[in-house]
């Protein structure tokens, strides 16, 4: 895990711009433009990277607005959870809400306005490239957009990111674990709303697909998954559940197996399951053929799962 910050709080009034944009640009957070007729800028930043490469930052400021976008920032997905202050979110001549305690999300490189009305504060949440499969949350799919968390799992989420906030100095990276995996649930669950509703043809059959790929997820590592036995659980025939997964561009046999690869690849990078052996892992998840997990993983990530560990232990080094 990597930790930085930066604060413009004791520096020369006249360097703080330049200051906080190189923060930004670590960020990979497009250019700011600053309000005009207030006090002089000042803002504080304090960033954590975990074992899975999610960047969590803890960003503070005076009113400005971010706008445009960075050419430079690999090609993913990112959230904010806005802690305090006023904000206004355009894009594509529209304006959404943005309002405190509520997440905003998009996919990197949209060009996009965020302007902070007021002092503000906000948890920037930046998830690595590989950390979700693509077949199963493609970037390319999700639009600009915001998650209200007054209520539900989005507020149970969101109080979890505000706890992350309110301890990011103190943390232990230990404990981070379970925060990268509730994370990665969520967005499969919550952003592919926003790909696939349409494909649906409403709200209600996109959430009986949801309420299936939870209770495909809460048995991925039963080797005996089947469609047969899922069916049952949700009182559907088996032929539904196909028409679900064609709805959604997939299949029930490849989301199973997608999901089980980037369950076995976040264990593979994580010092913490060092321990276990390769084929320990994909038996762990639902394999129950190491040679076919093993061709498997490198026709998906271009890479065998043993060099895959190996790079990622030594990127962790460095």
């Amino acid at each position: 895990m990597r930790q930085w910050k930066v604060s413009t709080e004791t520096s020369p009034v006249m360097e703080r711009a330049k200051i906080w944009q190189r923060a930004m640009d670590k960020l990979y957070m497009p250019a700011c433009t600053y309000s005009d007729g207030v006090a002089p800028f000042q803002g504080s930043v304090n960033c954590l990277t975990t074992l899975q490469g999610i960047e969590f930052a803890k960003v503070f400021g005076s009113p400005l607005e971010f706008s445009g976008k960075s050419n430079d920032q690999p090609y993913t997905i990112w959230l904010a959870l806005i802690l305090e202050g006023k904000f206004s979110l355009r894009y594509r001549e529209l304006e959404l809400p943005a309002r405190e305690g509520d997440i905003i999300y998009a996919p990197t490189g949209l060009d996009m306005s965020l302007t902070a009305l007021s002092e503000f504060k906000i948890l920037y949440v930046k998830i690595p490239p590989d950390l979700v499969h693509s077949r199963i949350l493609n970037p390319d799919l999700v639009d600009v957009g915001y998650l209200s968390c007054e209520s539900g799992i989005n507020r149970i989420f969101a109080d979890m990111l505000r706890s992350l906030s309110d301890n990011i100095e103190s943390v232990d990276p230990t404990m981070l674990r379970p925060i990268e995996i509730a994370l990665s649930e969520f967005l499969v669950m919550n952003l592919t709303q926003q790909a696939v509703v349409q494909d649906f043809g409403g709200t209600a059959k996109m959430m009986h697909y949801k309420r299936i790929c939870q209770t495909i997820d809460a048995h991925l590592a039963d080797p005996e998954l089947s469609l047969g036995r899922i069916a049952e659980e949700q009182h559907v025939s088996v032929r539904y559940i196909q028409k679900l997964f064609e709805s959604a561009g997939s299949s029930f046999i490849s989301y199973v197996r997608d999901r089980r690869l980037d369950r076995c690849r976040c264990e593979l990078r994580n010092p913490e399951y060092n321990h276990l052996s390769v084929s320990d892992i994909c038996f762990r998840w639902g394999f129950n053929d190491a040679a076919h997990f093993s061709r498997v993983f490198r026709n998906t990530f271009g890479v065998a799962p043993r060099e895959y560990r190996r790079q990622k232990a030594e990127l962790a080094t460095l």
